[in-house]
């Protein structure tokens, strides 16, 4: 009888927290979401010259600085928690990689410019380094890799104020058979 009774209170307990833990979870969700979208920054866009499209991502003026220099740009921006610059110091070591002709630590760099611009932006560098990403897969003949890219993108031009970027990845999209209206999760 006092096994029954245990069992019951701590059936109870247990239909009583699995809400509210599914509660809180989705507070969380929603409170990392809110703060996503309510970052802007003014910072300008950095592109990557992907060697395609160049009338989809403005071309970057600066010199391009070594690979070394950049690393440690970014080991310093690590080290002082500057997460906002990261984003762009990225793309820069993937451009300076692009033009040494390292395909793969360009590549490495593009992702991590995505990762951090995603999670601390600014929005352009974010944008710019997802439209890279998508040539890059275009490129490679993979359009569904391509398409969820631009994308991502397009939602993160919208999201900085560039409405003319984001129509111009739109519109590469609908010429190359991408669903405009998909909702993807975050990468």
């Amino acid at each position: 009888m006092a096994g029954t009774a245990s069992f019951d209170v701590l059936l109870d307990a247990l239909l009583f927290a699995l809400p509210v833990a599914a509660v809180l979870m989705l507070i969380g969700l929603l409170a990392r979401r809110l703060r996503k979208t309510q970052r802007t920054s003014d910072a300008p866009v950095r592109a990557v010259d992907t060697g395609a499209r160049r009338d989809i991502a403005p071309v970057r003026s600066a010199e391009i600085e070594s690979v070394d220099t950049i690393t440690q740009k970014i080991e310093t921006a690590i080290m002082s928690g500057e997460k906002t610059s990261l984003a762009g110091l990225y793309l820069d070591l993937a451009e300076s990689n692009e033009k040494l002709g390292n395909g793969d630590a360009r590549m490495s760099a593009l992702r991590s410019a995505a990762r951090y611009g995603a999670l601390h932006g600014p929005s352009s560098a974010h944008a710019a380094a997802r439209l890279a990403l998508g040539e890059a897969a275009h490129q490679a003949g993979d359009l569904t890799s391509a398409c969820e890219q631009w994308q991502m993108a397009r939602t993160a031009f919208l999201e900085g104020g560039d409405t003319e970027q984001h129509d111009r990845v739109e519109k590469r999209m609908r010429e190359n058979g991408c669903p405009t209206d998909w909702v993807l999760t975050d990468f």
